[in-house]
């Protein structure tokens, strides 16, 4: 299959300025035909966490984030996994969606390694499509290794939203080449699952998330990189 990934330049809060630099990125992958496109973790809202972002930002899998995302997926005629702040009656999750080329709702995940004030997520699925058996981790997931244990040899492809960022300045060159790299290309060889990891890119100074996409082999090898720090889209194609 063709992937594209998106680490999409998102600003925090500003859902309809993020709507609209995504809708510029998926018109830019429609040239490269891809048959799947991921895009980040919180992928229109930022990566939230206070209580009054959650009463504002959080939507339900009915609300009009989803139902955009799934207009768009059938417009391009294209997967589409993206990352959201799910509102449910108990709570707010940190999910992430994945949409068939009809704009149906294949799989819905729930974050399982997440902090307060989010709830966690318990399980990992996945579905059965005609790119193979696909699944969906977030961030830390990666690296849980009860999660490890639900994903080995279950699916052919995993895809992986990030929102990730360095304490203190990021993006950070050399500690993504010294360090940060080594920990996903090692995280994935522990699940042994070809996998697409893609971050959102945040324009601020520290700690924001530092972009870049990776696609990583069921060893552990790097099969593609867009570069660090950037939020240029990654078109790989993946057996």
């Amino acid at each position: 299959m063709r992937a594209c990934l998106i680490p999409l330049r998102t600003l925090p809060r500003r859902v309809e300025e993020n709507f609209a630099e995504l809708e510029r990125r998926l018109e830019e992958a429609a040239r490269f035909a891809p048959d799947l496109v991921c895009l980040p973790e919180c992928t229109l809202s930022g990566y939230l966490y206070e209580p009054d972002d959650f009463d504002r930002f959080a939507e339900p899998l009915d609300g009009p984030t989803a139902q955009r995302l799934a207009d768009w997926a059938r417009r391009f005629g294209v997967y589409l996994c993206a990352g959201l702040l799910e509102r449910a009656p108990e709570g707010v999750y940190n999910a992430a969606l994945l949409f068939d080329r009809r704009g149906d709702l294949l799989l819905h995940h729930r974050k399982i390694e997440e902090q307060p004030p989010f709830l966690r997520g318990q399980t990992f699925q996945r579905a059965e499509t005609e790119l193979g058996r696909l699944g969906i981790l977030i961030c830390g997931d990666l690296f849980h290794e009860p999660v490890a244990q639900q994903v080995a040899g279950s699916v052919d492809c995993l895809l992986v939203p990030m929102s990730r960022g360095f304490d203190g300045p990021s993006p950070d060159a050399a500690r993504w080449e010294g360090e940060e790299r080594q920990a996903y290309l090692d995280g994935v060889r522990r699940l042994g699952v070809t996998t697409l990891i893609v971050n959102a890119l945040e324009p601020i100074p520290t700690e924001g998330a530092f972009g870049g996409a990776l696609a990583v082999d069921a060893d552990g090898g790097l099969l593609a990189e867009s570069p660090h720090g950037s939020d240029e889209l990654l078109s790989v194609e993946v057996e």
